[in-house]
């Protein structure tokens, strides 16, 4: 006879297996606020800027206030994270710190080496395809550090 109660109990869940299984309790909750502070800035960031975009009535104070909005969900983003950060065991904040470290390194390297390129003739890039490229860094970063210490 098969224990399937034990099977259940080694299960992850869906969140467990995006985090990679990593920290405490306390760790991955202080993760989702990060998260939910991340998609309510992407939401309003989108939402302003098809606002600004679509209506050009949107000026004035209104329009700077939109546009000042999102800032306000990034600001709770990045507070969320270092309160995941400073709280996270030393595995999970080691894995966190290499990731960021790779993205820095990764958007420093592309920003600098892609002047270059529009000198030599590729076309210009806008600052979000900059953050494309950090951000991408930082999750192969983590990606790495998290099979590399797993």
């Amino acid at each position: 006879m098969v224990n399937t109660q034990n099977d259940e109990s080694q299960r992850m869940t869906l969140w467990q297996t995006i985090c990679a299984g990593s920290g405490t309790a306390a760790d991955r909750r202080n993760q989702l606020w990060f998260v939910a502070w991340t998609f309510a800035w992407a939401a309003t960031f989108v939402v302003a800027s098809w606002v600004l975009k679509n209506h050009r009535e949107a000026v004035g104070v209104g329009g700077w206030a939109l546009a000042l909005l999102p800032n306000i969900f990034a600001i709770g983003a990045m507070l969320a994270y270092l309160k995941f950060l400073r709280n996270a065991d030393e595995l999970l904040r080691r894995i966190q710190l290499e990731g960021l470290a790779i993205g820095f390194g990764t958007g420093i390297i592309f920003a600098i080496g892609y002047q270059l390129l529009e000198r030599a003739g590729a076309p210009a890039l806008a600052v979000d395809d900059f953050m494309l490229v950090l951000c991408g860094g930082w999750v192969a970063g983590q990606l790495a550090a998290t099979w590399r210490y797993r």
